[in-house]
């Protein structure tokens, strides 16, 4: 048919005959027919999608007015869930604070207020004025500084600032300086005492005097030369302490201490060190939703501004957050400005001049202070405030606090002037008093600094020993104090102010008896440097309710697994073997606290301001991951939580975790888990579970959108569950809100390979 159809066009001008007319005329219906229902399907089509769209912007607006309901029922109930417990906490706190000053008051072991002038200023003048024959009493009264040490540091840290003036909290801030200059006066006197009779103490086989003295606060290796043997090299004390001697001083009156404090009063002078502390030991913003967010946020049409609810120019969330922090570190450096000094300069102990007049005019100022607080006050504020400066800006040799934390302690590394020893003279025994106290043997001389060769340099001939060669020190790495690689020995500069790493050399490190060498120009304090980050990024994490109001923490670091308890109060749950951290392990003490701890330990899983430069994280919108953590907190005593490997994947503004009920604290099968996104306007349930092959953003079935996770997870749970979460205790609440908000899990936990 279709060549005849094609004969017939093929002959146009001639006439058709009747069936090629036909037979053109059912074609030309035929084609006319297929055009129309290709018409009738494409307006059906074009109806079908209309429709579609329709319902779709009808799904939109429900969704958008079951939103705007929601958010006006659900944020206003979360608000006064927040302020209640905000303000039982701060009601708890007053009254411990109540409790703890009137236990103070009726403490009656003769230790004196911290807090009171009269009372503290006798305490140090008594210490002063007293003499001290016996070491006991000295290490005695160390504990007892280093208590009212930590009584004040606890009152700085845990008082509001509408409680505690400014003239207090700077007297207390004096008081600390004061009690530190105290107590590093103690450790010289009792180095004092053993070298005044250190003719009493040779040893027969050695003919040197060598003696070690410790508590639970300091250990005191001693070693006074009177054999001046010039082939001495060096000693190694029975508590593997070792230091090797430069053989310009072998033929000398001298001693050498090592002087070993588990507390560091140094770094806290470091304004950059104490900013970093104070910030964990500041309490945590409870995050307030305000009861005005209640409209969904709206995309702005193209050209136009987006517009706050003021209607002012709005600033991304990631830039104000940045712009804010800025500014708080800025007022934070310029506050804390004026409760920093400078630190000791002269190792544990200063020339006699310093010391004495140092220690008058410390007298004098305390006796005065009540009526020139002002004065210091004002003096203070109007010095130039050194600023803490950029990575770029920071030598390379001094520490940079926000890539290292100093680690166990201080260790004092002096060679000293041996004092004149008793002689006896027709059955007396003569004595030489001196009031200069201890006195630092210069070394090297100011003639040879310069001249002290590199070791391996060409200037260091074969055969030839350089004119001043540097001391030797080997220790054992600190019994509190977790270190995960080789430490990183560094000096204090007294000049500067810092900590520095060069001036030290030939360091050796043997894992096995964690036995560390190393060579330093010129005896110096010294202390031991981990990596701040060296356990982060996280691998994974979790947390899990134990009972109503507990659960625990579990975060698996790069280098260790770690398990915190909560209740009111926290615990770094106990390990069946014993480590480094076992004076911390099983302690309940508070969020703060515990954080604090970990970090000087050495166990440290807490980021800090400028991690992400150090660290690889997985970004998350700000605001929106400090708001997980708060609702968190909320329902943690029954909702158990823990990292999704989707979260890698998924965008800035969107967190994806898993979630289930939890009421026994056993561990929980893997199909009970749920899978939950969180975005700024709105959370839901996913489709999907963890072990989906694909990522997608599909509604579960039979469930709903909700404007915060605290709901969501509200209404997930059981009646039992949810009396559970509506009981929540506020001191649980506060304790877990500090501990999400330190660690910074969904930002911080990324799969390393």
């Amino acid at each position: 048919m279709a060549s005849i159809i094609s004969s017939a066009i093929s002959r146009k001008g001639q006439r058709l005959t009747r069936s090629e007319e036909k037979l053109v005329k059912e074609e030309e219906e035929r084609k006319r027919l297929e055009d129309e229902e290709l018409r009738l399907i494409a307006e059906r089509e074009a109806r079908e999608r209309r429709e579609k769209e329709r319902l779709e912007e009808e799904e939109r607006a429900r969704i958008a007015a079951a939103d705007k309901a929601r958010k006006e029922n659900e944020l206003p109930e979360l608000y006064q869930i927040l302020e209640r417990n905000r303000l039982a906490f701060q009601k708890e706190q007053k009254n411990l604070r109540e409790i703890t000053k009137w236990q103070r008051y009726m403490q009656c072991d003769g230790t004196p207020d911290p807090t009171i002038p009269q009372e503290i200023n006798t305490f140090i003048n008594l210490s002063k004025e007293r003499p001290k024959l016996e070491i006991k009493s000295l290490l005695e009264e160390g504990r007892i500084i280093l208590k009212l040490l930590d009584e004040l540091e606890m009152l700085l840290s845990d008082t509001p600032p509408d409680e505690l003036p400014e003239e207090s909290a700077a007297q207390y801030q004096q008081t600390i300086w004061d009690l530190q200059d105290l107590l590093s006066n103690t450790n010289d006197e009792v180095t004092g005492i053993l070298l005044q009779k250190a003719v009493d103490l040779v040893d027969i086989e050695t003919g040197n005097m060598q003696e070690i003295v410790n508590d639970e606060n300091i250990t005191l290796c001693l070693w006074a030369n009177f054999n001046k043997n010039p082939r001495f090299k060096g000693y190694e004390f029975v508590n593997r302490m070792e230091f090797e001697l430069p053989r310009p001083l072998a033929m000398s009156d001298i001693a050498v201490r090592i002087l070993h404090t588990q507390y560091d009063h140094i770094s806290c002078h470091i304004p950059a060190f104490y900013a970093q502390q104070r910030a964990f030991k500041s309490k945590p913003a409870i995050v307030e939703i305000g009861e005005d967010i209640t409209e969904t946020e709206e995309v702005p049409a193209e050209g136009e501004e987006k517009q706050t609810v003021e209607g002012q120019p709005a600033i991304e969330v990631e830039q104000a957050i940045e712009v804010k922090q800025a500014i708080e570190v800025k007022q934070l450096t310029d506050e804390e400005a004026k409760y920093l000094r400078p630190a000791r300069t002269t190792s544990a102990l200063s020339t006699s001049s310093s010391r004495e007049g140092g220690l008058k005019s410390r007298t004098t100022s305390r006796e005065k202070i009540g009526e020139e607080a002002d004065i210091k006050i004002t003096s203070l504020a109007e010095e130039p405030i050194k600023e803490i400066p950029s990575a770029e800006a920071i030598d390379e040799y001094i520490v940079d606090f926000r890539q290292y934390t100093p680690l166990g302690g201080v260790y004092y590394f002096d060679v000293l002037k041996l004092p004149p020893q008793p002689k006896f003279v027709k059955g007396w025994r003569i004595v030489q008093l001196s009031e200069t106290g201890l006195q630092p043997y210069a070394y090297p001389l100011e003639s040879a600094k310069e001249a002290i060769p590199t070791p391996g340099s060409p200037d260091e001939k074969e055969g030839e020993n350089p004119p001043s060669p540097p001391a030797g020190i080997a220790i054992e790495l600190p019994p509190k104090a977790m270190f995960f690689e080789q430490p990183k020995p560094a000096r204090w500069d007294a000049a500067g102010e810092q900590w520095r790493t060069d001036g030290i050399h030939s360091v050796t490190f043997v894992p096995e008896t964690k036995l560390l060498s190393f060579k330093m120009d010129t005896f110096n304090i010294f202390t031991l440097l981990q990596m701040y980050h060296i356990n982060m990024p996280f691998r994974a994490w979790e947390i899990t309710p134990v009972a109503a109001n507990e659960a625990v923490l579990t975060v698996v670091a790069a280098l260790i697994k770690v398990e915190i308890r909560i209740k009111d109060l926290c615990q770094l749950c106990p390990v069946a073997l014993k480590d480094n951290l076992s004076h911390i392990r099983g302690r309940w003490m508070t969020a703060s606290s515990l954080i604090i701890s970990m970090i000087n330990a050495g166990l440290n899983i807490f980021p800090g301001a400028e991690s992400e430069k150090y660290v690889k994280i997985n970004a998350k919108d700000k605001q929106l991951e400090l708001e997980t953590y708060t609702q968190m907190a909320l329902v943690a005593s029954a909702m158990a939580f823990r990292w999704s490997k989707w979260n890698l994947y998924s965008e800035q503004e969107e967190i994806l975790l898993q979630a289930c009920e939890n009421l026994s604290g056993e561990m929980v099968s893997e199909d009970d888990w749920s899978l939950y996104m969180l975005r700024p306007e709105r959370s839901h349930q996913l489709k999907i579970k963890e072990s989906s092959e694909d990522l997608s953003n599909e509604i579960a079935e039979n469930t709903d959108f909700y404007s915060n996770l605290y709901h969501m997870m509200k209404a997930a749970a059981s009646d039992t569950a949810k009396e559970r979460i509506l009981n929540t205790d506020h001191l649980f609440f506060t304790s877990m809100h500090e501990l999400l908000e330190a660690t910074k899990l969904f930002s911080h936990t990324v799969q390393v390979k």
